[in-house]
C-alpha cells in the first residue's frame, strides 16, 4: 500500500506542476496578444498621424 500511495503522490504532484506549467504559458501568450493588439493601435496611430502631417499639397 505504501507503494501504491507514493505512485499516486508522484502522478498528483506531476499532474499539477504540468497543470501550472500550461495555465503560465496560457497567461504569457494572451499577455504577449494584448501587447500586440497594443502595440498594433499605437502604431497605426502614428502611422495616421505622419501621413496627415507629411501630406504634400491641398488637404481635402
Amino acid at each position: 500500500m505504501d507503494k501504491f500511495l507514493k505512485i499516486v503522490g508522484a502522478i498528483v504532484v506531476i499532474w499539477i506542476g504540468i497543470s501550472l506549467a500550461l495555465w503560465l504559458i496560457g497567461k504569457t501568450i494572451g499577455l504577449l496578444f494584448w501587447v500586440a493588439v497594443i502595440g498594433g493601435g499605437i502604431w497605426a496611430v502614428a502611422a495616421i498621424a505622419n501621413k496627415r502631417k507629411n501630406q504634400v499639397g491641398y488637404r481635402r
